[in-house]
């Protein structure tokens, strides 16, 4: 009887090992996306706002402020960003908090985000506000974004 609760407890223990050992590794997976965050605002700097929306966003990407119904993957990233690289449009961000999800598929940031750009009267106009970004994990283990929001700061 003593060796068949020994067994049994060590099955159970090798069992818990195992299910911990698969458990990811959450604050790697939340540098991860940070650093994906990053990656697409400095892409945004380097190649223009249109080019990096699309690079970052998943195949299924959805937004807000175009209907998502009618707009999914890359036709919503055109639909939304068609006007984004004007000349002296500048869109700068970056995340105050990320977290992932427990089982590592989905993660997201929000922050701050500042948009410059020249106002109807020549002086630049500048407007600030907080962004959400939603990624999920590809199934190539790359972070995509699938949904992207911002929401101005209020008027004083």
């Amino acid at each position: 009887m003593k060796t068949l609760l020994s067994r049994l407890l060590l099955l159970a223990l090798s069992g818990i090992a195992v299910a911990a050992a698969d458990k990811p590794n959450k604050d790697a997976l939340k540098a991860e996306v940070a650093k994906m965050e990053d990656a697409f605002c400095a892409m945004a700097q380097a190649k223009g706002l249109l080019a990096a929306f699309q690079h970052f966003a998943a195949p299924d990407v959805a937004f807000l402020d175009v209907d998502p119904r009618k707009f999914r993957g890359p036709d919503a990233v055109r639909e939304r960003m068609a006007d984004a690289d004007q000349p002296g449009v500048k869109l700068t961000w970056s995340a105050s908090f990320t977290d992932v999800s427990d089982d590592g598929t989905l993660g997201y940031n929000y922050g701050r985000y500042e948009f410059r750009a020249p106002g109807a009267d020549g002086q630049e106009v500048v407007r600030g506000g907080w962004f959400l970004t939603i990624w999920k994990r590809q199934p190539d283990g790359t972070w995509r974004y699938v949904m992207d929001n911002g929401t101005p700061d209020k008027k004083p």
